[in-house]
C-alpha cells in the first residue's frame, strides 16, 4: 500500500470516528491543539499525520492510543511501539508520569516526550528499569514480545541446558546433574522440616 492510500484510509478512518462521537472539526482541533485546518488535511487524506500529534488527537477523539497508531500505519514503528507500551502500561497500573519519573531517576519532560514518540529508543538499562517498576519485561516495551508478563525463572530449565557457567567456568554434564540433585534434595529437606518459628511456637511453655 502506497503512502497516498494509506492517508485516504486513515482520513476516512478519523473522519468515522469522529462523525460518530459527534464532534466537530473545531473542538477536535482544539482538544488536539492543532490547527482545524490540519486537521482537515488529514481527514481528506492530504496530509499524513505526524507522531507527536498522534497522542493528543487520540486523547481528543476519545481513542485508545494503540488503535490510533494502528490506523495511521505506525505500529510497525518500533519507537512508537515503545512510546504506545509505555503510555498504556502506565494507565493500565495507575501511575502518573511523575511517579514512574521519580522512582526511575528520569524526569516527567522525559517520560512525556518517549510517550509521544522518541527520536531514539532509550538507553537499555533505562529500559529495564522502567520494565521493572511497570512490572512488565523490556522485551515487551521494546516490542519483541506481545507477552508483558514476567516469568520466574525455572532452576531446572537453566540446568538443562547445554551450556550453563558458573563464575566464567563452564559446567560439566555430571556437575549440572550434581547441582539438580542438591537442589532437589534441599527443597525435599525443607519441605519436611518445621520453620524455625513454628518450632519457637512449639517449645514455647506458655
Amino acid at each position: 500500500m502506497d503512502e497516498r492510500t494509506m492517508n485516504e484510509e486513515f482520513g476516512t478512518w478519523l473522519r468515522k470516528q469522529r462523525k460518530e462521537k459527534r464532534l466537530t472539526l473545531r473542538v477536535v482541533a482544539e482538544r488536539a491543539k492543532m490547527g482545524i485546518g490540519h486537521l482537515s488535511l488529514l481527514e481528506n487524506g492530504k496530509r499524513k499525520p505526524k507522531p507527536e500529534s498522534l497522542a493528543p488527537l487520540a486523547l481528543a477523539l476519545g481513542v485508545p492510543y494503540g488503535e490510533l497508531l494502528q490506523a495511521a500505519g505506525y505500529l510497525d514503528d518500533r519507537n512508537l511501539l515503545f512510546a504506545h507500551r509505555l503510555r498504556s502500561t502506565r494507565v493500565e497500573r495507575n501511575m502518573d508520569i511523575q511517579e514512574v519519573a521519580v522512582a526511575c531517576g528520569l524526569s516527567p519532560k522525559t517520560i512525556k516526550r518517549w510517550e509521544s514518540g522518541p527520536k531514539q529508543l532509550p538507553a537499555n538499562a533505562t529500559v529495564e528499569r522502567l520494565a521493572e517498576y511497570l512490572q512488565v519485561t523490556p522485551d515487551y516495551l521494546l516490542g519483541f514480545t506481545d507477552r508483558p508478563e514476567r516469568t520466574a525463572l525455572d532452576l531446572r530449565d537453566l540446568l538443562e541446558q547445554e551450556n550453563v557457567s558458573y563464575n566464567g567456568t563452564p559446567l560439566t554434564d555430571e556437575q549440572r546433574n550434581f547441582v539438580h540433585d542438591l537442589i532437589r534434595k534441599v527443597l525435599d529437606l525443607s519441605s519436611t522440616t518445621p520453620s524455625s518459628s513454628n518450632s519457637r511456637r512449639t517449645n514455647d511453655p506458655s
